[in-house]
């Protein structure tokens, strides 16, 4: 007899979502993590008007709006060239969302945990996946705790533990494509970032000192990301920081770092998100550099269209094989459009060829002009919606430029 319908392990955005999703079309659902605590580490906290419809759907809208910081400009800037350009999203106006929603992943996770309990589900922290069995109906868990080694016994297993992920390590799959040679430093700094020109969320394109910066919370805390290269030893990067925030930062400017981490930057996909009852999702399904904030918005979507598919085996309403169709439509999802979409974004901010830096930014000015234009751009991550596979899922209706009767080009920048 099976202790729960699904075992979603990882308790990150992608395993809470999803398991929220599955606790809402009735199943019962354990999410397992492996550390103690939520992660509070400085991760991927922008989201597009493609995450708050996840969240409007499943009921978080309204508490994390009251919580998160809604952001309605952008900042592209050059700084060799002295390119600054301010982009809106009032251009978004009378098809989505107008803004996009700046909160920690430690919030979103928090709110969703209160969720998934009210729902009935169980999570349990500092649960650590050591092996999984497929026995006819159910895949045995097993897992180390501080009071030693339990059992799970359930229907399905969905790893949604991250790029390392033990899941797909312990089903054989395999995670194909390449790790970049530079790795990224997120770092969380209380400081006045607006009254050095930057806007609430910003590109800074530059071959040495490209970064990512954007603002969390209306008390002065702001999100700073620059690259490394990946031959310099990560463990010591706190060393080579304030060097680093020189560049951004002027001398004699006051501010304090909250907390700060590097990591390393991949393009991977699983070969395959579905083996037997063993499911991938998140960064453990595909996993791309942030550049654009495409990673964590399609991670979140493969979860929430899992998430309905399963319910619908469970509830009698598809056949398994409607699985074998998601992991291929996610693939393709990553491959077509994530992973192009993050690679010329990455490689706008990184670029070194001066005359492909004059042609970017000779790009970016249509968008300051024309609302069409900047709207194709910011609509871009409803791609990553891709097709819910079912006409009666309840993410059959969600990309709005469908009934607004716009055609998404290919443009792939992004500013968060």
């Amino acid at each position: 007899m099976a202790d729960c319908d699904v075992l979603v392990v990882g308790a990150g955005p992608v395993g809470l979502l999803t398991a929220l999703t599955l606790a809402q079309a009735g199943r019962s659902v354990t999410v397992v993590e492996a550390s103690a605590v939520p992660s509070d580490s400085p991760r991927a906290a922008a989201f597009f008007a493609t995450s708050l419809i996840v969240f409007q759907e499943l009921g978080l809208l309204e508490e994390l709006d009251q919580i998160g910081i809604h952001v309605n400009l952008f900042g592209h800037h050059v700084p060799e060239y002295g390119f600054h350009a301010r982009i809106s999203t009032a251009c978004m106006a009378g098809i989505t969302y107008d803004y996009q929603l700046h909160v920690g992943q430690h919030v979103l996770c928090d709110v969703a945990i209160r969720h998934l309990e009210k729902s009935g589900a169980k999570v349990l922290f500092g649960h650590r996946l050591t092996d999984l069995a497929e026995d006819g109906a159910l895949v045995r868990a097993t897992l180390t705790t501080d009071l030693g080694e339990e059992r799970i016994d359930a229907h399905w297993v969905i790893g949604a533990d991250g790029a390392r992920s033990t899941v797909r390590r312990l089903a054989g799959i395999k995670w194909a494509g390449f790790t970049w040679p530079n790795h990224f430093v997120a770092t969380n700094v209380y400081c006045d970032m607006a009254s050095l020109g930057y806007e609430q969320a910003n590109f800074v394109c530059d071959p040495e000192d490209g970064a990512v910066i954007a603002v969390l919370d209306d008390k002065g805390l702001w999100r700073l990301t620059y690259s490394e290269d990946a031959a310099l030893a990560p463990e010591t990067f706190m060393e080579r920081l304030p060097g680093r925030y020189r560049r951004f930062i002027p001398d004699g400017t006051k501010y304090e770092i909250e907390r700060a981490a590097p990591y390393a930057l991949h393009q991977r996909c699983s070969e395959t998100l579905r083996k037997g009852r063993i499911l991938l999702a998140g960064d453990a399904a595909h996993t791309t550099n942030p550049c654009g904030g495409l990673g964590l918005t399609s991670g979140m979507w493969t979860g929430v269209v899992l998430g309905d598919l399963l319910g619908a085996v469970l509830n009698g309403e598809e056949e398994e094989a409607i699985l074998d169709r998601f992991s291929d439509e996610r693939r393709r999802i990553f491959n077509e459009i994530v992973s192009p979409g993050a690679i010329r974004n990455k490689m706008m901010l990184e670029e070194r060829d001066p005359a492909q830096r004059r042609r970017d930014m000779e790009g970016i000015k249509p968008l300051l002009d024309d609302p069409d234009q900047a709207r194709l751009m910011m609509l871009f991550p409803f791609r990553v919606i891709g097709d819910p596979l079912r006409t009666t899922s309840r993410w059959a209706n969600s990309d709005p430029t469908v009934a607004a009767g716009v055609a998404l080009g290919h443009r792939h920048s992004q500013l968060a």
